[in-house]
């Protein structure tokens, strides 16, 4: 009965994830008032499921409700870091600065946040419990690979996306 209970379950949430991500992608919408912004940020949601595979792997869990759960949050938490990074690199761009600068700076300037708000996430999941310890593993590994390629991969996407390329001025 429990077996049958949590397929429920993870039917019900995979049902709804179409819905969320619609939900999402329309509040990006509403922030930013442009269509690049959110695509830029939606395209770092996959490469959440790299880490999720690693740290499920690494650490022998399996793939239960409450891993499904995690995928979740994680991907809450990835697109807060990729939104936080997109919006200062507008911050960068409204001060002045040419569009390639704008985005190093707002990059440098997250590495450390960034970083740090997931190493504490990291550090302070319960990987040993038998409950909750696929969605630790779930979030643990989303979270350092998806912080990584949110802080490398994003930078580089937004540049494609936005036609930016560095100048002689910025080579000097």
């Amino acid at each position: 009965g429990e077996e049958q209970s949590q397929e429920e379950s993870n039917a019900a949430l995979a049902a709804n994830m179409p819905l969320t991500f619609i939900l999402i992608f329309i509040t990006l919408l509403l922030l930013f008032r442009a269509y690049k912004k959110p695509i830029v940020i939606l395209l770092m949601v996959p490469m959440i499921f790299i880490g999720v595979v690693a740290g499920l792997v690494v650490t022998g869990k399996q793939f239960d409700f409450f891993a499904m759960l995690g995928l979740l949050g994680l991907v809450g938490m990835n697109i807060k870091n990729a939104i936080v990074l997109v919006d200062q690199i507008g911050v960068e761009t409204s001060s002045g600065k040419s569009p390639y600068e704008a985005v190093t700076i707002a990059t440098r300037s997250r590495i450390v946040p960034v970083m740090m708000a997931s190493g504490t996430t990291i550090l302070g999941m319960l990987l040993f419990d038998s409950m909750f310890g696929g969605m630790a593993a779930t979030i643990m590994g989303g979270l350092l690979v998806a912080s990584l390629l949110t802080l490398l991969v994003l930078p580089v996407t937004y540049c494609i996306f936005f036609r930016i390329y560095p100048t002689k001025e910025t080579n000097s």
